[in-house]
């Protein structure tokens, strides 16, 4: 039996607070419920051991893509397969983070894979800091939170600058204009830069000239 709590405080307060009013689903469903699902800390455990998994597993898998040339079962363009090549084989350009929907995992069920979704720019205001947000105004113990997204970002671009010396200590963040949820994770982003010693700037992408 899945556990529901009953919340006291609404996050709804805060989410308008910070401007986010895509949450409250003006063109989908409401992100925002006044229940959270209480996890085990094993159950918690067996998720992070799937995703992790899983991602050796899609890294097998692109290995034996590229080994095998199997670019065009993948519906794959001739002209990106070179540029996958340089990407894969290049280590300096850093993964930073990607995205697993999965099912099951609870009331004993498998944990099964529904898509990977790598380095998509979603989901970071709400994992990173709604979740902490709805512990705090309920008065719930924040170190019962299992992720530490944002520190494990952070992380991800210490290694990004480690792994590129000769580059500028600089990055441009971008998104389209007209989706403020785009911005918002991507602003999450540059503060995760930031906290890692990047100097950062952001613009939308259409004021971009690429020379």
């Amino acid at each position: 039996m899945i556990k529901l709590k009953k919340l006291l405080t609404s996050p709804e307060p805060f989410i308008k607070n910070a401007g986010w009013n895509w949450m409250n689903g003006n063109d989908t469903m409401p992100y925002i419920s006044e229940e959270i699902v209480e996890v085990s800390k094993k159950e918690a455990e067996a998720f992070f051991e799937a995703a992790e998994e899983l991602y050796e597993m899609f890294i097998e898998a692109a290995q034996n893509v590229i080994d095998n040339n199997r670019f065009l079962e993948l519906a794959i363009p001739e002209n990106l397969i070179e540029i996958i090549k340089y990407s894969w084989e290049n280590d300096a350009n850093w993964h930073l983070y990607g995205r697993f929907d999965l099912s099951g995992g609870l009331d004993n069920q498998p944990i099964k894979l529904i898509e990977f979704n790598a380095d998509t720019a979603t989901c970071l205001p709400e994992i990173a800091i709604v979740q902490w947000a709805i512990l705090k105004a309920n008065s719930l113990d924040e170190t019962e939170q299992f992720n530490t997204l944002f520190e494990s970002l952070t992380e991800s671009f210490e290694v990004l600058q480690a792994e590129n010396p000769n580059f500028e200590n600089t990055i441009l963040f971008a998104t389209m204009s007209g989706y403020p949820e785009d911005e918002t994770n991507v602003n999450i982003l540059a503060e995760a830069a930031k906290e890692a010693g990047f100097e950062v700037d952001f613009e939308k992408i259409e004021d971009i000239d690429f020379s």
